[in-house]
């Protein structure tokens, strides 16, 4: 297998600085001519900082579709949504709101066909857990071998996540997986720990959802790690 590329960081703000700069320039390529660009990004608080910087990037944002790798069950004001961290750090996108339907079930089946539409994606840039888990899939919940299979078709899923709120929309790896761009943000010495074992293969990693998405992606991953 092609090793993904681990970039090192000194400190959050240069990786934030040398991200956002990475992911204007992807969404910059498919601009052109006309083009719309099409992104997935993680929630959650570390990618807070790249947010801003990316939010200053002079794009043409109105040709610019944005929604979250994965979503909570909540509404769409609550200060758990994931789509509500991107509205406020970035308005001048067009955003999709993974809420498209009255049930959980129905959501994913139409925010899943609306992203359907989207790829190839842009870019695609995932957080990691200090459990392994990206996006909304979680080690050992109903369902994360199909989710994680890499001959699926592209689909959103209903999730369960250990804590509250538990419910939630994610889009599965095969998704993910289909971007010009694909990278995983992540912060802190436990989480490098974890990486560095996945990236050797040992056993007791195999069964998490960052080790699927390392041996699927191979070199096409870019992983960014600060301190």
């Amino acid at each position: 297998m092609n090793s993904p590329s681990l970039y090192l960081h000194p400190d959050r703000d240069a990786c934030a600085n040398e991200l956002a700069q990475v992911l204007a320039g992807r969404l910059r390529a498919d601009l052109q001519d006309g083009g719309r660009a099409r992104l997935l990004l993680a929630g959650g608080q570390s990618p807070a900082p790249l947010l801003q910087r990316l939010a200053g990037e002079t794009l043409d944002w109105s040709r610019v579709e944005l929604s979250p790798t994965d979503e909570r069950w909540v509404a769409v004001d609550d200060a758990a949504s994931n789509l509500q961290l991107l509205r406020t750090a970035l308005p001048q996108a067009r955003l999709l709101d993974p809420r498209q339907g009255q049930t959980p079930e129905e959501a994913a089946q139409a925010w899943g066909e609306r992203l359907a539409g989207w790829l190839p994606l842009s870019a695609v840039l995932l957080g990691m857990g200090e459990d392994g888990h990206i996006a909304s899939l979680f080690p050992g919940m109903p369902g994360l071998a199909s989710a994680l299979a890499g001959d699926a078709a592209p689909a959103v899923l209903v999730g369960t996540a250990p804590v509250a709120p538990q419910l939630r929309l994610s889009a599965n790896l095969a998704l993910l997986r289909r971007s010009g761009w694909l990278g995983l943000l992540v912060f802190g010495s436990a989480k490098r720990e974890l990486l560095e074992a996945v990236l050797a293969d040992r056993p007791q990693t195999r069964r998490l959802p960052v080790h699927a998405l390392v041996r699927q992606a191979g070199s096409r991953l870019q992983i960014h790690w600060a301190p």
